[in-house]
């Protein structure tokens, strides 16, 4: 196959990430003995779904509640207990992105290049500020500053106060990327961000000042399709140790205070770890679940029974580790062994349309026909 072959049918796999409409139908997955009830707890009709791709939106679940927008921009809180509705803010604005949410306030970023601020208590728009391209993950916040990336390789820092830029930092693009970026870390006076170049750099927090730099993903190979690198997947940072994740295979371990590699594996992923105590799980590119030793990065244990389902981000939920793929079906994976130990669908055959999250005996998923979907067992 040409370069310029390629490269045109790799633009093309690219484009369609994201858009599950456009591929065919998963078959239903291999019957399992089935050790624990999963089923749906309660569902809630919200006004919109997900915007372009499923990863880059979010629930926040806190204080008993949910957090979320929106393709059309409608902000919500919702009832963990029973997905009533508590608030709801209609926006003119079209988020490309989930959010974060801080007190008052909940934060997002736009397809053209806006960070929006809404209080819930006033159910109106607080301030905007204008960025130099389209927001592709969320936001971070901690002790009045906001944290947010741009597609155009940018990391800004803002006052959460009014959105003035205090800092930013530029990391130079790839002639070629997988679409996304990751979302930034603040932690220890330290923003931590993934880039395209495959880099996880760490700034100050305060000065903008860069404290170290890490090839996470190292570009190689003759054409452009097998140099990509992007540190796509979130960021994970527990006991002093960053877990990054990046697009040709490299998965690692490093030091929060310098950066330093503590262990690595050759693992190709393009979407987020998860870690409880000394595990850690990760998604490969053929959606393989794989359990490491966080503190080692020996291997655990590997399910192969999920291959070719587009699984996305995995989440802890109680006694298992929990996984979702493009056809809606949540699978639940024993921490001991990877074996799948329960499943349900999410919402009528559909694909996922946030990231999963957990809180107590509750696993929240937003679908693509606009349900807040609650599971529980």
């Amino acid at each position: 196959m040409n370069k310029s072959l390629l490269t045109g049918v790799l633009l093309a796999v690219l484009m369609l990430q994201g858009c599950s409409s456009s591929r065919p139908a998963l078959p239903d997955p291999s019957p399992i003995k089935s050790e624990v009830d999963l089923g749906k707890a309660w569902r809630t009709g919200v006004d919109g779904n997900f915007g372009e791709t499923s990863e880059r939106y979010n629930l926040v679940a806190q204080d008993g509640s949910l957090f979320f927008v929106t393709r059309v921009g409608s902000v919500y809180q919702l009832s963990q207990k029973n997905g009533d509705e508590v608030i709801h803010i209609e926006t003119k604005y079209k988020p490309s992105a989930g959010v974060t949410r801080s007190g008052d306030n909940v934060y997002f970023g736009t397809y053209d290049g806006q960070l929006v601020a809404v209080s819930l208590k006033k159910k109106a728009v607080e301030w905007t500020q204008a960025l130099s391209s389209e927001v592709l993950s969320e936001p971070a916040y901690f002790d009045g500053k906001l944290a947010v990336q741009t597609a155009d390789g940018w990391l800004n820092v803002l006052d959460a106060k009014d959105g003035h830029i205090l800092w930013r930092a530029k990391e130079d693009l790839p002639a070629l990327t997988v679409r996304g970026t990751s979302a930034p870390i603040i932690i220890d006076g330290k923003v931590l961000a993934g880039f395209a170049d495959g880099k996880v750099n760490a700034y100050n927090l305060q000065t903008g000042k860069q404290i170290w730099s890490y090839a996470v993903g190292k570009p190689e190979g003759r054409y452009e399709i097998e140099r990509l690198s992007d540190v796509d997947g979130r960021l994970v940072v527990k006991d002093g140790v960053v877990y990054a994740a990046a697009y040709n295979g490299t998965v690692v371990a490093l030091s929060l205070q310098k950066g330093n590699p503590i262990w690595q594996r050759s693992i190709p992923s393009d979407v987020g770890v998860a870690i409880r105590n000394d595990l850690l799980v990760i998604v490969d590119l053929n959606s393989n679940v794989i359990a490491l030793n966080a503190k080692n990065g020996s291997e655990v244990w590997e399910n192969k029974t999920l291959v070719n389902r587009d699984l996305i981000t995995p989440e802890f939920f109680r006694d298992y580790v929990a996984v979702m793929d493009r056809g809606g079906y949540v699978h639940l994976l024993d921490l001991k062994t990877g074996i799948v130990e329960g499943r349900d669908i999410a919402n009528d055959d559909v694909a996922p349309g946030s990231r999963m999250v957990a809180d107590g005996k509750k696993l929240f998923i937003l679908t693509p026909d606009s349900d807040v979907t609650a599971l529980s067992y």
